[in-house]
């Protein structure tokens, strides 16, 4: 209804005053049913304004007229991404007359955004990696294009708008939706901004193309390109010397390593709705190690909180060395572990008993109610470390001499064949 009204009011205005007014440039007339579409969110279009002979300010009664035009051309609603032009009409003489009429003009765009120049705001709709498709708020400035004409060198054609409305002595400004010269191409903001391979001695981190953050579409500034490192804690003599658990409200799980991912970008839970399972993290592994049937291990969080629970974990065919992988998000961007998780009835099989919490690697777990103390090692007669069988082979041990450290393949992302370790 508001818009009817809009439109009625410029066909009154228009009738009113032969020049002065907003129009659509057309080669036919258009016809009174054809106006509120042709006037809903429209392409192209002009507004005509007239000037006191010699005056350079436009006249009062044309604050509606120029109104109608800022609320039709800036309304943030319009998805036209407009472009104006600001040319006066008139003759040599008064040249300087006609640059001051488009200055005039042209400050009060300026001025109804409180800006030293014309600035529009807009909904730009995107697709975001957190929140799925949605819409930005961009801010651009309008180009401006200003310009005084001679009528006298002027053809025909070109003194005249909607073929019999005469230009000279006016000011026409011109919006024309034109999204590139506004605002760029808007191709989308990608964090990494290609596949990326990141590796410490062990880890490999395999990222895809926007695999941190995407938005495709995006007409806004983007994010500073990230930078990501990975902290190591995979030799066991350090895990077992100063041994802990996977903390976990109620499961026994026992760790052999652990990496932390530093990100210089991140995302939490609250914030992303809608990340998938795109950065994979791959650690090479013993025999000993895969038959142990280890799992990778991360923060994932849920109506009761955060917890660490295991990670779908596969073994990558085809490399140098036995790899394992497992697939995350960048809300886990935190500590990943190696772990492993076992009952109450089999901690004695993976661990020794302890004296007190106080020993070296000791850990205290509850079974069956009570406080009892365990720990990962202890020293032979030779002051080398025991371990329990079972335990043993969830660690990493292997000679210098067979140490291999190059597990990436060719194909990073290659998943045909992989083996999901039960």
């Amino acid at each position: 209804m508001k818009r009817l009204l809009f439109i009625l009011f410029l066909i009154a205005v228009v009738a009113a005053n032969a020049q002065s007014g907003l129009h659509i440039p057309t080669e036919k007339p258009i016809k009174p049913r054809d106006l509120p579409k042709a006037w809903t969110n429209p392409e192209l279009f002009c507004l005509l304004l007239q000037f006191d002979e010699d005056d350079s300010a436009y006249r009062e009664e044309d604050l509606d007229l120029l109104d109608s035009a800022y609320n039709l051309a800036f309304n943030r609603e319009n998805p036209m991404m407009y472009t104006m032009s600001i040319e006066a009409y008139g003759n040599a003489r008064n040249e300087e007359l006609m640059r001051a009429r488009v200055e005039s003009v042209y400050r009060y765009f300026t001025m109804r955004g409180h800006e030293i120049v014309p600035v529009r705001y807009a909904y730009n709709p995107i697709h975001c990696s957190c929140h799925g498709d949605t819409v930005e708020l961009l801010r651009y400035e309008v180009p401006t294009d200003k310009q005084v004409y001679d009528c006298a060198d002027l053809p025909s054609s070109r003194k005249v708008l909607n073929k019999d409305i005469s230009l000279e002595g006016t000011v026409l400004v011109t919006f024309r939706n034109n999204p590139v010269e506004c605002i760029g191409g808007g191709g989308g903001c990608y964090l990494p901004a290609q596949d990326s391979n990141i590796r410490a001695y062990y880890t490999q981190l395999i990222l895809k193309k926007g695999s941190i953050y995407a938005v495709d579409n995006t007409r806004d500034s983007c994010p500073p390109p990230v930078q990501i490192s990975i902290d190591e804690h995979l030799d066991y003599q350090q895990i077992v010397e100063k041994y802990f658990l996977v903390p976990h409200r109620r499961n026994i799980i026992l760790p052999v390593g652990y990496v932390v991912l530093h990100s210089s970008f991140n995302r939490s839970p609250e914030e992303c709705a809608t990340l998938t399972d795109s950065i994979f993290i791959r650690f090479p592994v013993t025999e000993e190690q895969l038959e142990s049937h280890l799992r990778v291990y991360a923060k994932k969080y849920g109506s009761k909180g955060m917890e660490f629970k295991p990670l779908s974990t596969k073994k990558i065919k085809g490399g140098p060395v036995v790899m394992i992988q497992a697939a995350l998000n960048p809300t886990q961007f935190d500590t990943i572990y190696i772990a492993k998780r076992i009952t109450e009835e089999e901690v004695s099989k993976y661990l020794f008993p302890a004296d007190s919490p106080t020993e070296q690697g000791a850990v205290t777990i509850t079974i069956k109610g009570e406080e009892r103390f365990f720990k990962p090692f202890r020293m032979d007669r030779t002051g080398q470390y025991e371990f329990r069988k079972l335990f043993r082979n969830m660690l990493r041990i292997i000679d210098d001499e067979e140490e291999t450290v190059d597990p990436a393949g060719d194909n990073l992302f290659r998943n045909d064949g992989d083996e999901e370790i039960e």
